[in-house]
């Protein structure tokens, strides 16, 4: 009976989860991610079917699990997972399959409408009894008739072009890989990472981190916006020059951010982006949706069964060449 291990780092109620989906025919268990390298290691040696959230393993204990078949993660992101190291050792990795796809979208124009509507700085000053006072009516803005530049247009970005059409925008995006559905059912009309930043009213990243991208948007990149774009990431903080986005926002050379993930996690409680009232933050939870357990889980057993057919996995990751 081939054997299932689960490394949680999210609680009692995802594993539950997890362990309902099981097929007949495999044996499971779950362990806290948080177990060292050497407990780890000892749990792995009879393993052919490894999960993860998060997607964090290390070498020392990759090398152990010499009856590995797939190393299948929960999660969206793998630039934690060593894949040269995995590919050398012979073990696929899959992401989730894009089964928080919906979560991060539905998360990307959330944020949005609070940077727009200046919804935390409102919700603060009702609750302190000062009704009316955070906003002028002439620092809240709509999102009708406004460009939207995807900076990457996958399963993610084409959500949330198609949640933002219902607004009544324009999609502009920049991809290596063209998205004809989005151009035909939406206008949507791809171009250069530079026209995209000068043209787009509100700019949303959905990219992997890989080396192409850290550090994508920097000084160069921000001063090309308008001075009332709105960057969005729940992507990865990495993809973003941190320290010439606070200075952006400062100095209001861009009209505001909308941010789930961060250079540096969880992020420090003296980062001045916590001092900026034209940001809204969240704790890296875009992705964390409570029907997106299910899907993750299935997808999962999904792609462990396949494996275990002698079938290749979905949704692998590559090395970057």
């Amino acid at each position: 009976m081939p054997k299932v291990l689960f490394f949680n780092g999210l609680g009692q109620q995802v594993a539950d989860i997890f362990q309902q989906k099981v097929p007949a025919g495999f044996e499971v268990s779950w362990r806290p991610h948080r177990l060292s390298d050497d407990e780890k290691g000892a749990l792995v040696r009879d393993v052919e079917f490894l999960v993860l959230h998060p997607a964090e393993i290390s070498g020392d204990v990759l090398r152990e699990a010499k009856t590995l078949r797939l190393l299948q993660l929960l999660t969206a992101g793998y630039d934690k997972i060593d894949l040269r190291l995995t590919g050398q050792l012979g073990i696929p990795v899959a992401t989730n399959g894009g089964a928080n796809a919906w979560a991060v979208a539905e998360h990307s124009v959330a944020l949005l409408l609070a940077v727009y509507k200046r919804l935390v700085l409102c919700d603060r000053s009702v609750r302190e009894g000062r009704w009316r006072q955070a906003v002028s009516g002439f620092d809240t803005f709509e999102v009708a008739g406004k460009t939207v530049g995807l900076v990457g247009a996958g399963n993610i970005g084409r959500k949330v072009a198609r949640r933002l059409a219902g607004f009544e925008t324009r999609t502009i995006y920049y991809d290596v890989v063209p998205a004809p559905d989005i151009e035909k059912d939406l206008g949507a009309r791809r171009v250069s990472l530079e026209e995209l930043l000068r043209e787009a009213d509100i700019i949303s990243l959905h990219l992997p981190l890989l080396r192409e991208t850290r550090g994508l948007i920097g000084r160069k990149e921000l001063a090309m916006m308008k001075p009332t774009v709105v960057l969005l990431n729940t992507s990865r903080g990495e993809i973003v020059d941190e320290e010439a986005l606070v200075e952006a926002l400062k100095e209001k050379r861009i009209g505001g951010a909308g941010l789930d993930v961060f250079r540096k996690e969880p992020i420090a409680p003296d980062h001045p982006l916590l001092g900026l009232e034209n940001v809204v933050l969240s704790p890296h939870t875009a992705g964390h949706a409570y029907e997106g357990w299910f899907r993750r889980s299935r997808f999962a057993w999904e792609n462990i069964q396949r494996v275990a057919a002698g079938q290749a996995p979905l949704s692998v990751a590559r090395p970057e060449e």
